[in-house]
């Protein structure tokens, strides 16, 4: 998944997509270690799983590595380990709004934080790493320390995957928020195959700060 300036057919992300289906499992490793953790634990499961990556982060193409305190690109230990299904990572601690993120946007929100956080602006970022099953638990822990959601994800704003998680925590902690939830993804339109658009339409880093800063003020 991910835009690489190759147009609507080859840079949709279609995640919400397969959450839709019953009886598939949707993983989103963000990192190389959680990739061979998830992957291993998805060979042993007896349902089908399907696995999203993202081709910015091969090689770090997609990351300005200064900005962020996690790569992509790391150890990956030689030995067996497996990462269960359902079990979020923080990425990062704060105090003021919890962010969800998934692939390459958990590097744009890292960026953010750093930005944020020279302007008093704490922020928690949890990449849930799967999607089906999601760690509700862990968003929720969150949120009671926070008071506020920001979900960012690369998919179309429309029925993608954090318009699930947003009603989930509207139904089951909406009196943790002190805030509306703020959704930040791709606009409603096919991803443009030039790069200029493309990259106006996808969530960026300022837009996610930009964004940040107005769900602080409400």
């Amino acid at each position: 998944v991910g835009a690489t300036a190759r147009g609507a057919q080859h840079a949709q992300s279609l995640e919400g997509f397969f959450t839709h289906i019953p009886g598939l499992k949707v993983i989103c490793p963000s990192t190389a270690y959680d990739a061979k953790g998830l992957l291993k634990t998805a060979i042993r499961d007896e349902n089908p799983v399907v696995v999203f990556e993202h081709k910015l982060l091969y090689g770090s193409k997609g990351i300005r590595a200064e900005k962020s305190a996690l790569s992509p690109v790391g150890e990956v230990p030689e030995e067996e380990y497996l990462i269960p299904f359902g079990i979020a990572a923080v990425r990062k601690e704060g105090r003021d709004i919890t962010i969800v993120a998934t692939l390459l946007m958990v590097y744009r929100a890292m960026e953010a934080a750093a930005i944020l956080e020279e302007e008093g602006i704490s922020v928690e970022i949890i990449d849930p790493r799967t999607l089906v099953p999601f760690d509700y638990e862990t968003v929720i822990n969150s949120i009671k320390k926070t008071s506020r959601l920001m979900i960012i994800e690369e998919d179309t704003r429309r029925n993608g995957w954090g318009a699930e998680v947003a009603a989930q925590i509207a139904e089951d902690a909406i009196y943790y928020l002190d805030a509306p939830i703020k959704r930040v993804a791709t606009y409603d339109v096919p991803i443009p195959f030039s790069p200029v658009m493309e990259n106006f339409v996808i969530p960026s880093t300022q837009r996610i700060v930009e964004e940040a800063k107005k769900l602080m003020n409400s």
